[in-house]
């Protein structure tokens, strides 16, 4: 059977979280165009991420993904959307959408679980890309030790 395994050293537990002018700026704009209640917003690469309060996920999409289009064409960067939830299971399922496995947390280790080797290939990423981003996000707001992939 095939494992990957992120570990997550205990410093990273007490990571402050500090925005540039540029992301600040960035973070105004999405509230101001969406009306979506915005929890907290990184850029990973060319991509950026909205933490979006829960119930205003549509807001931030609009009608037909319309907002998010235009907000990805006035920022010229991608834009992921991930709706926010307090239980660590239901964000991880949030931030792996519209992957779907069987997500479990025990003693602070997250085990996530699928039969198909490509879901497994996609959730770790080449060199652990994707494996790396979905700890670097859950490890923002719970005090997780480890991801398994299995």
């Amino acid at each position: 059977m095939q494992k990957a395994i992120l570990h997550i050293d205990p410093w990273h537990l007490r990571m402050k979280i500090t925005y540039t002018k540029e992301l600040l700026a960035q973070m105004a704009l999405f509230s101001r165009e969406t009306g979506a209640l915005l929890k907290d917003s990184f850029e990973i690469e060319d991509t950026l991420y909205f933490i979006i309060e829960p119930g205003d996920m549509g807001k931030a999409i609009g009608k037909q993904g319309r907002v998010v289009k235009e907000l990805q064409f006035k920022l010229k960067k991608r834009i992921r959307l991930i709706e926010y939830n307090p239980d660590v299971v239901q964000f991880i399922a949030n931030i792996i959408y519209p992957l779907k496995a069987d997500i479990s947390e025990k003693d602070g280790n997250i085990i996530i679980k699928s039969p198909d080797r490509a879901i497994k290939g996609q959730l770790i990423g080449r060199n652990a890309k994707n494996l790396n981003m979905l700890g670097d996000v859950a490890k923002r707001y719970f005090g997780i030790k480890e991801i398994f992939i299995e």
